[in-house]
């Protein structure tokens, strides 16, 4: 499971946002991410709505589409970004789950 998961659960929040930290860019639809994230359309478009009104993501309408994409301009996106990129660094070295079991240990 991945580290961000284990710390905020695992919820389709955090699933997209690290979909789109993966593989940048952007993605065609809706349609499109809730099969990927094995999600329903009405899930992902709430969720997709919610990082739209918080500023993360950006929607655009071309022609009959609506392409759904990153917003890097975004102070919340570089920060969770930073944050993302942070935690892997860290797991390369040693897991926040490694260190969270040492201090069970000690407690």
């Amino acid at each position: 499971m991945e580290t961000l998961e284990k710390i905020f659960g695992n919820n389709t929040h955090i699933k997209l946002i690290l979909l789109f930290y993966n593989n940048g860019g952007y993605f065609n639809n809706i349609t499109g991410l809730a099969k990927i994230l094995d999600k329903s359309h009405v899930t992902v478009r709430k969720v997709v709505s919610d990082l739209i009104e918080a500023g993360i993501l950006s929607e655009l309408d071309i022609g009959k589409s609506r392409v759904i994409k990153i917003n890097e301009n975004c102070a919340y996106t570089k920060a969770l970004f930073t944050f993302i990129h942070s935690m892997r660094s860290l797991k390369e070295n040693k897991s926040i789950g490694e260190i969270i079991e040492k201090r069970i240990e000690r407690a």
